[in-house]
Formats: structure tokens, C-alpha cells, sequence
């Protein structure tokens, strides 16, 4: 990124945090105001790698996995995402932070939704980046996924076939970017590891299940926008193959003060393959929205 050499210098350190007797694993770089970051899907936090370099100036950027995605252990029950809302909620805590900005891609778009609808005020402001939850519409390949035995193949299949981690990690960038070879490399080598896990991949499939259903997403959270009262910036791909452009629109319209960026060379890992683009509009919506809640609304 021009004129950001001093943010690429910063270092991205691996730390670990046990959180209610779950090994926690996430990134974390800078000093300032703090920034959460949400993977999507089976994603990893080197999701958010050149995010968290390109914050690291202005704000202590933390990117989580999250529970039974990458290498965080998995929660006992479902990994609904308002019982993982509630888990970043303990996750924060336990790491200091008091109040934040909360961005979040796909999965964790809707993770973070729940969180402010669970604490509402404690949060300065919201990203949603190619958000789940803002309509029924979704790939038809999640559906499949999600409904036949195709996913169930998948997870016993992947660990063990010739080149199984490799192929996959390679499906999800030619489905999730239009310009996969922009994806940096702590991704690439950060997926292929977490991929060949056979409990990572189980996890997956059961959040998949629980989300999507026949007929698409279940349960969109887009009708409880209007709930939110702080600042929103709703980020978009055009070219997104899995949830389609036109549902950021939609949340839009059910924001109080919503923001909308759509980014007509991108798909759905946009904060991967166009990440000086999203810190463009990231950077200055943290500076106007401000960076925590008010002193009279945090932790108790």
C-alpha cells in the first residue's frame, strides 16, 4: 500500500487466551483504539493479515478465530452465531478490551450484528463485509453443501485423498475472489493448515447446516437492522459469488446510519484480494464513527 510502509513494518504477533476453558487463538498488532476483526466461514484470522498491518498505525487491531474454525477449540453445543456473539462478548474481556469498533466478514457479519444486539452501546460502530444474515439468497453450492451428502464427502474425503487440503483451499479462493492471486501468502499457508484438520472441517459443516437450509440462508437477521442506532459501514464485492452484492443494498435501507461501499473488482474474500481498496473506506469510516463506546456505557 503507497505511503504505508510504516504500518507493513509493524509486526502481526500469534497469541493464545483460554476463554471459558476454550484455547483461543488470535492475531493482534498496533496500539490505540481497538479494532475486533470476524473471519467468514472456516475462515482463519490470517483472513484479516493486511487489515490488521494497514490498522496497525492508529489502533490495536485483533483478529480472533473463532470457536471450531481455524485453530480455536470448538464450543460444546451449536456454533449459532449468537452463541458465538456471545463468546467474542467473553473473549474481549478476557483480552482487556472494554469497547470497540467490530468488523466483521460473512460468518462473522452476523456475528457481529448479534454482538450489538446483545450489548447494545458497546460498541462504537460496525463494519459488515459480505455479511450472512442480510437475506435468504446464497450460493447454490453452500446449499448443496448443506442439504445432500456432498458435505458430509467432503469432510472425511479432504484429509485423505492425494492433495485434498490443497484442492479445497483452492476452490474456496477461485469461488471466493476474482483475483485470487492477489491473496496474500500467511493465508494461503494459514488455510491450507487448518483445512487438513478433520474436526475444523466438521465444525464447518455443522455451522453451515445450522445456517443454510433448502431454501437458503435461515433466519436473516436484515429485519433487526433498524435496532441499531451506532454508525455502520455495509462493504460489498459486485462479483461476489456466495451472497450476492444486492443484499448489502437491502441492509442499507435498514440502517439508521448505514454507510454502503461496493467494489465493482471483487468478490467475496474481498478484504484479501482488494485490501488497500477496504482500508481506503475502513480507516476513514473508525475515524469518524470514534473508537469506543461512551465511558457511562462500558464494562460493569
Amino acid at each position: 500500500m503507497k505511503g504505508c510502509t510504516a504500518e507493513r513494518g509493524k509486526i502481526v504477533e500469534e497469541r493464545w487466551i483460554n476463554v471459558d476453558g476454550v484455547s483461543t487463538r488470535y492475531l493482534e498488532t498496533g496500539t490505540g483504539k481497538p479494532v475486533l476483526l470476524l473471519p467468514g466461514e472456516g475462515s482463519v484470522a490470517e483472513q484479516w493479515h493486511p487489515v490488521l498491518e494497514g490498522l496497525a498505525h492508529s489502533h490495536r487491531a485483533i483478529a480472533v478465530d473463532l470457536p471450531g474454525y481455524g485453530y480455536t477449540d470448538p464450543l460444546y453445543g451449536s456454533n449459532s452465531p449468537a452463541q458465538l456473539a456471545s463468546f467474542v462478548w467473553r473473549f474481549a474481556q478476557e483480552i482487556g478490551v472494554e469497547s470497540a469498533a467490530v468488523v466483521g466478514h460473512s460468518l462473522g457479519g452476523s456475528v457481529a450484528v448479534y454482538m450489538a444486539l446483545q450489548r447494545p452501546g458497546k460498541l462504537s460502530s460496525l463494519t459488515l463485509v459480505s455479511s450472512a444474515g442480510m437475506g435468504r439468497a446464497i450460493s447454490p453450492a453452500m446449499v448443496v453443501h448443506a442439504v445432500t451428502p456432498v458435505g458430509d464427502l467432503t469432510k472425511w474425503l479432504v484429509p485423505v485423498i492425494p492433495f485434498g487440503p490443497e484442492l479445497l483451499v483452492k476452490t474456496i479462493a477461485a469461488l471466493g475472489a476474482r483475483r485470487p492471486w492477489r491473496i496474500p501468502r500467511p493465508w494461503w499457508s494459514s488455510q491450507l493448515k487448518a483445512v487438513r484438520s478433520p474436526e475444523a472441517l466438521s465444525g464447518t459443516l455443522r455451522s453451515i447446516r445450522s445456517s443454510v437450509g433448502l431454501l437458503g440462508q435461515k433466519n436473516p437477521l436484515v429485519g433487526r437492522l433498524p435496532e441499531l442506532s451506532i454508525p455502520v459501514l455495509v462493504v460489498w464485492g459486485i462479483q461476489d459469488l456466495v451472497v450476492p452484492f444486492w443484499q448489502g443494498i437491502n441492509a442499507r435501507r435498514n440502517l439508521r446510519r448505514g454507510e454502503l461501499k461496493l467494489f465493482p473488482c471483487a468478490g467475496h474474500l474481498m478484504p484479501l484480494e482488494a485490501a488497500d481498496q477496504f482500508l481506503a473506506v475502513l480507516r476513514p469510516f473508525l475515524d469518524r464513527a470514534g473508537g469506543g463506546a461512551p465511558e457511562e456505557e462500558r464494562w460493569t
